[in-house]
Order: structure tokens, then sequence, then C-alpha cells
């Protein structure tokens, strides 16, 4: 459309790169295409909640240092399975939206709701579970517009959008960015009370958004930390938790899957967390009352991976084109990987490798050196280089996906 050319007419497009020529060497090392999952689907209700600034830095229960400022998803984590290895794959809430819901990556220059391939046809989960007859909704508090969440959510195929202006009710505006976590988290579980089963919800929290205000009326009760935002961490915490007091009463609730994690990681302070590595940290969590779903798991795990994974655990009949991975596939090895000006990172097992789009410079085995003061890219040469060889698969396929406009099964078979 003429919109679509004046908007997209300024952006790079992906200079594609073609590491193996052979269609079938490439579908070894990545495969984006996941199979139909055979013994019966679980009609299960879907929401993700996705928490502005998350990092893992700030979760007592991921950090075993006293930490105080997440009580609330400090005892979720006890009843959930929680993963200590999880990434966000990106720096930008911008990035991280379309990674959680459409399990689309931004790993390239622009964000991918902004660039060239914005328009693509895709698959979500809110277009994937329409399929069984589900109905979706997006809520994020912020004034309608704000950095193209609603535009995306139309095209991923939600039903509704629910942002500041059909809240309507401006008293519990935040003077900054939109509706207090509290109040907006209400208005969700009460929204979502009045619509007919099976659903999917995504709820995008805003508070702890620079510059992380706090309601005056609790100006003195969440603890203070060497951060600002660590307050406004704490009231977004203690909204959370008057959020499932509420939804614990609601005759849907012990038939939902709940989904937390962060859409990218805040400031920092600790070494680690401010590293290559820790600088993309974030809590991945997966809650189901009364279920078996409780565990610690260290297996490395990404944003781009609760697509597959929420589809996989519910058995999903169909096909679908996912880059991501389930957490549940005991199959495969699970990989994170980032992008950031033009350097890649590939997080897999303990080791970490940086690669610029032609060859791999750095490797590091960052449980051993949280530092990174060893590299270990001559040494470990047979790791780097099965490393190395995924990195590209993975890149390459993605490239191809996007400029071909290749990203969903046709035919839905």
């Amino acid at each position: 459309t003429p919109f679509s050319i004046l908007k997209t007419i300024d952006l790079e497009p992906l200079q594609t790169k073609t590491y193996f020529s052979n269609e079938a060497d490439l579908k070894k090392l990545y495969s984006p295409l996941h199979k139909a999952k055979t013994g019966g689907f679980k009609k299960l209700n879907v929401i993700i909640i996705a928490l502005e600034s998350f990092s893992k830095e700030y979760v007592g229960a991921l950090n075993g240092k006293g930490i105080g400022y997440t009580p609330f998803l400090d005892s979720l984590i006890s009843e959930s399975l929680t993963f200590t290895n999880g990434f966000s794959n990106g720096k930008k809430s911008l990035e991280g939206i379309p990674a959680i819901i459409s399990s689309i990556p931004t790993w390239m220059n622009e964000a991918y709701i902004t660039s060239p391939y914005g328009s693509n046809q895709i698959n979500s989960l809110s277009n994937l579970l329409k399929k069984q007859g589900y109905y979706s909704a997006f809520f994020h508090g912020g004034t309608n517009g704000t950095m193209g969440f609603d535009a995306f959510a139309n095209l991923a195929g939600y039903d509704n959008y629910y942002g500041r202006t059909e809240y309507n009710n401006e008293k519990d505006f935040d003077g900054h960015w939109g509706i207090w976590d509290e109040e907006f988290l209400q208005y969700t579980a009460n929204t979502m009370n009045s619509k007919q089963q099976p659903f999917f919800a995504t709820v995008f929290t805003l508070t702890s958004h620079h510059p992380y205000p706090v309601p005056d009326k609790y100006k003195d009760k969440f603890k203070s930390g060497p951060l600002e935002i660590e307050r406004s961490i704490g009231y977004t915490d203690y909204s959370l938790r008057k959020f499932f007091e509420t939804v614990k009463k609601m005759p849907w609730f012990n038939n939902t899957l709940f989904v937390l994690c962060a859409d990218h990681t805040g400031v920092s302070k600790d070494p680690f967390y401010i590293s290559k590595v820790g600088n993309y940290a974030i809590p991945i969590i997966y809650y189901m009352p009364n279920s078996q779903l409780k565990a610690i798991d260290s297996t490395t795990t990404q944003q781009i991976d609760i697509l597959p994974s929420i589809l996989d655990y519910m058995n999903y009949p169909l096909p679908y084109f996912s880059f991501g991975t389930s957490v549940f596939d005991t199959t495969t090895e699970h990989y994170a990987l980032t992008y950031n000006s033009d350097l890649y990172q590939l997080i897999e097992n303990n080791y970490t490798m940086q690669f610029d789009g032609d060859k791999a410079n750095d490797l590091y085995n960052f449980r051993n050196d949280s530092l990174f003061q060893n590299n270990l890219i001559t040494k470990d040469s047979i790791i780097a280089r099965k490393m190395e060889n995924k990195a590209k698969a993975i890149i390459q396929t993605y490239q191809q996906s996007l400029i071909n406009n290749k990203m969903v099964i046709r035919g839905g078979k």
C-alpha cells in the first residue's frame, strides 16, 4: 500500500547471507517448521503477562542474594516451571512483544514491527489459537498508538485491543505513559471474566518504565535499592499479587496457563548483568494452577520459545512456523540468539559465542568465567565451529523467511 511504501522507504532491507547452498544441510542444522501434536488438544485458557523491564537481576528467587523487590513473584516461582537461563531476544519493548507472541525476533538493525517486513503474513498465538475457537485480546495501559502495539495486535489477529482509551478513566493515569499497573491489571481480569472460554490474552505492564513512578499512596511501601527502578519493580510485583488474588476467584482460573516474562532487561548494577550475557537475562515462568508444571529448570530458553512451548504443552493439532523451540522438547538442543549492532550472540549450554556475520570471534564459558576474561575461541575450536554453524543456519533461515514472506505454513496443513 502507499502507507507501507512511505513507512519503509528509508529502511535498509536485509542483505541475505547464503552460508549453506544445500537446503538439506541447512535443515539438518535448523528448521522453523513444527509438526502437529497428537494426544488430544488441551483447550486451556492462556494469559501472557509481559513485564516491563523486569530483569532477572531484580528477582530474589532467581538470585539467592536476599533481594526483596519481588516477594509475590518469588512465591509464584515456587509453584511454577521457571527457567533460570531465560533470555530476551532484544533490548526494546518494540522487539520483545513480537518475540513473545509471534516468535519473531529482531535479528537485524531495525525492530521487526518497523522493518520493511513488518506487514508480512505471520503466525501468532492469537491467530493460531483462533483456529481452535479461541477469543483473543491484547491489553496495554499506554496511550493508544504507543510503539504501534495496537497495529501489531491487529496484524497478529487479536479480536480486541484494550488501551488507555478503552480504559477510559484518566484519574488512574500515571502522568507519564498510561494507566497504573494495579488498576489496569484489575481491568484486564474483569474484562476477560466477561468473555467466553476458551480465550487467549496478553497484558503488557508499564509502570516499571522510566521514570519509574510509584503512586503517592504507596510512596513508603516498597523497598528502595541502589537503582531508581527497584521501587517501581516492587509496585508492579504488588500489582501482580492483587491481580492473582482477583483471578483466583474467577471460574476459569484453574483451567488457565499463565506465562510471565520480561519484555527486556532494565538498568543494572551487577557486573554479570551488565555483561553481554547478563544484559539479556530475564525471568520466564509457566504457571498452571494445581498442575505438575512445577520445577526450577536450567535449560537455556528465550522469548521466541514461548509460542512453541505453549502450543506443545496444549498438544496443538496443526503444523506451524516458529523461529523458537519448545522447552518441552527433549530431543533438541536449546539455545538463545541475540543481535546488537551487527553482532550476533549464540548462548548454548554453558557457552556464549560472538559472531560478526562472517566468523566467530569470541567464545566464553560464562558459567566458569562470568566476567569473560578467558576467550576459548582457539582452545575449544570444535565447540566454536559447531556453534558457528548453528548460528549461520538460524540466520540464513531467518533472513530468507523475512525477505520471501514465508513465515507461515500455507494452507494450514
